[in-house]
């Protein structure tokens, strides 16, 4: 029988360098390809047996509740751990919510606002398998990026073990460890809640994971996919448009038991469209994607823009806002 484990996504930060869309709305609600982002973990999440799913809130907590309380992609029951007055950071967060926990099994640590392709749809089991096998205290799913540890921190690592965990633009002595990019996924054992003061701003990986690197086994699990960047506005806007040039029929599926949507294309345009939108191909260019919600004339024009409530979020938008 497969371990079961307890999981929180991480859905707390203020998305300051989105604003000022992230003021209206926190960012795992902003939509990508017509699903907010905070969902797009549960294509994964599927895959092993989550016994409690708890969500930590910050920002805009109501909105956040509200989505997950009503996402059509986990049956169990999710609960919300709330952070006030002060946000707690991944690892003062996993210490508040780990409350609402079963502390005898491993815990699934998620960001709620990763956005990322692999054929490897299976990965958490195969990196729950290992933290099990291997007896480790925790195991970071990383992937191979030109940008880690120059652009991003890194994870750098001997083989399988990490030894150690730096900032960007800092590397370790030893030529031999290698730099990994974190994708947003680790589990860990309970243990670890004991070291973790309450109702205190922590880092998971700097002020926890890596004064255990001495004394317990901590790994990484690789992952081949290609990993976007939605934490400014023009990379949101280019992964948006990236993404959906690699539209498959399984992420149309997950896109569409949230909202409805198919694909409109032309020689101008490759536009994703929500089924219940009507709008004509002649008023679209470049890329776009339009959720059910948009406040939509159907007389507009278009172009290289995401459309939903009453927003349409393009490279203008940042500007004149």
């Amino acid at each position: 029988m497969s371990t079961s484990v307890n999981a929180i996504l991480l859905a707390a930060g203020l998305g300051t360098r989105l604003r000022p869309l992230t003021l209206k709305y926190p960012k795992p609600c902003v939509p990508f390809l017509n699903v907010p982002m905070g969902l797009y973990q549960f294509r994964f999440l599927e895959h092993i047996q989550v016994d409690r799913l708890v969500v930590n809130t910050f920002h805009l907590p109501e909105q956040i509740e509200k989505l997950f309380k009503s996402q059509p992609y986990f049956n169990g029951p999710v609960s919300f751990s709330h952070e006030s007055p002060i946000i707690l950071g991944n690892g003062g967060g996993l210490k508040k919510a780990s409350a609402q926990m079963d502390l005898t099994k491993p815990i699934l640590m998620m960001n709620a606002d990763e956005i990322y392709l692999t054929q490897d749809k299976t990965f958490l089991k195969r990196a729950l398998d290992q933290h099990i096998a291997h007896k480790n205290l925790a195991t970071l799913v990383v992937m191979k990026h030109q940008g880690a540890g120059t652009k991003f921190g890194a994870i750098w690592a001997d083989g399988e073990k990490v030894e150690t965990i730096m900032a960007a633009k800092t590397s370790p002595q030893n030529k031999n460890f290698r730099p990994w990019h974190y994708i947003g996924a680790l589990f860990i054992e309970p243990e670890v809640i004991a070291n973790i003061p309450d109702n205190k701003e922590l880092n998971i990986f700097y002020d926890v994971i890596i004064h255990e690197l001495p004394k317990n086994r901590v790994e990484i699990c690789t992952l081949e996919c290609e990993w976007f960047e939605t934490g400014n506005p023009t990379d949101y806007l280019n992964a948006t448009q990236q993404v959906m040039q690699k539209l498959d029929a399984e992420l149309l599926a997950f896109i569409s038991q949230f909202d409805s949507s198919h694909v409109i294309e032309s020689n101008y345009s490759k536009s994703l469209i929500s089924t219940q939108v009507k709008v004509a191909a002649e008023n679209l260019t470049g890329f776009n994607v339009i959720a059910r919600s948009a406040n939509l004339n159907q007389s507009s024009k278009i172009k290289d823009s995401v459309l939903f409530d009453s927003e349409i979020i393009n490279a203008e938008y940042f500007t004149k806002n």
